[in-house]
């Protein structure tokens, strides 16, 4: 069973917004690869990232993951984060990959004592363009 986390009251403008925009040197396809990582290469660039599961499958672009994160970057005295996702991808016609990210509850994982579930609200968009090469 999903519940959507929305549905539990939190107030998303308590909190911040942060966009992200990046030109990577690489195929769409590998990019996408990568940002759906959740094992430990994915530590190598997101350095909030501790590990991370799927804990459902529910199709072929649909799954729940647990992502937990360092609290490194948290101050001092503040538990571990983590986040419980329903993450959806999708190809469009033209390449563009898009990535959903939506918090939720799931009966497969229950909270952990030693982290607090982070809030976020995340999309990913990556545009696929070809390069012109010059000779």
């Amino acid at each position: 069973m999903l519940k959507f986390r929305s549905q539990l009251q939190i107030k998303w403008d308590d909190h911040p917004a942060i966009m992200v925009v990046g030109v990577v040197d690489g195929t769409s396809e590998a990019i996408f690869q990568t940002l759906m990582s959740l094992g430990p290469s994915r530590s190598e660039w997101d350095f909030c990232f501790y590990k991370g599961s799927v804990v459902e499958h529910l199709d072929g672009h649909t799954d729940i993951v647990l992502k937990q994160l360092y609290s490194d970057w948290l101050p001092w005295g503040m538990k571990r984060r983590d986040l419980l996702l329903r993450r959806y991808w999708r190809r469009e016609d033209d390449g563009t990959y898009v990535i959903l990210y939506h918090l939720v509850v799931h009966k497969k994982c229950s909270p952990q004592k030693s982290y607090v579930c982070a809030s976020l609200k995340s999309n990913v968009c990556l545009k696929f363009m070809h390069k012109k090469r010059s000779f």
